[in-house]
């Protein structure tokens, strides 16, 4: 694959957990047979959807290993490697690379936030970029990581051989409009935002990771394909009908309320793991409700 390449529609995958708590193989790898069989482009293992921060470093492994021997060399599979640390994430990156991912995507460090000052970010990625044997992709996600990535920022990245391109879930489209005009023939932009994926394609956004297509598939598919195709208003009408399932899915409760979707559609979400909590009977009623409404479960 070449960067010329990047592109499509990715799925975020969740990390499956049996009932003691530990990677559950099985149910990882059926969960990507659906995915791949509902026409994803690639996979992302590691990242938001699939709780990459109550990870540790051999689970990363175990997944990217187990997602290897299911995706296709000729799809994209992206590992999330962020941490606090430049040096832990070069090392993440290390062992992506000798497991066969095909690039890594590069969360921001937010611990130290005071202190993460535009200056502090491009040396940390710079140091990333520079040092590592993978391709990568930088990652906008201030609902969880508190930092925004700067136009300017994005900009002054996109000329580093080895940055290939962006995946923004801010869903904040006039920011993403800015984000646009860094593109060109090495750096790509992806929007994450299953609320606003098709203004964002009918922008420029050369593809998209989203969590929606986790649990709705071929709806998001059928979704992602009719915009590239150019049919603006029937693109527009699916994005009313299926934006709930990112804001009020996803978006309101997290990787457990894909968890509990997932599992309403026949597919392996099972329990997230500590802190976070299963839903509530009532939160439950709410994913369904949405299920529903978007018709990918009957009313």
């Amino acid at each position: 694959m070449t960067a010329l390449t990047l592109g499509g529609l990715m799925a975020p995958a969740v990390s499956t957990f049996d009932a003691h708590g530990e990677l559950d193989r099985a149910a990882f790898e059926s969960n990507l047979d659906a995915h791949l069989a509902h026409g994803v482009d690639g996979v992302l293992v590691a990242g938001s959807s699939g709780e990459s921060a109550l990870l540790d470093d051999q689970e990363r492994r175990s997944l990217l290993t187990w997602a290897r021997g299911r995706v296709p060399t000729s799809k994209w599979l992206l590992a999330g490697v962020g941490s606090e640390s430049t040096r832990q994430t070069i090392s993440r990156i290390h062992d992506a690379k000798a497991i066969g991912a095909t690039a890594a995507l590069v969360v921001s460090p937010h611990y130290y936030l005071r202190r993460m000052t535009e200056p502090a970010l491009l040396a940390h990625f710079r140091a990333i970029a520079d040092a590592s044997p993978l391709p990568l992709l930088l990652y906008n996600i201030p609902v969880y990581a508190h930092v925004v990535l700067s136009p300017a920022f994005v900009q002054e990245m996109s000329q580093h051989d080895n940055v290939i391109g962006m995946k923004d879930s801010a869903g904040n489209l006039p920011m993403f409009t800015q984000y646009l005009e860094s593109q060109n023939a090495a750096f790509r932009v992806l929007t994450g935002s299953g609320a606003t994926v098709v203004p964002a394609l009918q922008a420029g956004a050369s593809g998209a990771i989203l969590a929606p297509a986790l649990f709705a598939g071929p709806a998001v598919r059928m979704m992602f394909d009719v915009a590239r195709n150019g049919r603006a208003e029937e693109a527009l009408a699916m994005q009313v009908r299926m934006a709930p399932l990112a804001t009020d899915i996803g978006g309101a409760f997290g990787p457990a309320g894909i968890k509990a979707a997932m599992d309403m559609v026949g597919l392996h979400g099972g329990a997230t793991r500590g802190p976070l909590l299963s839903l509530s009977n009532d939160e439950r009623a709410i994913v369904h409700a949405r299920l529903a409404s978007a018709g990918v479960l009957p009313s």
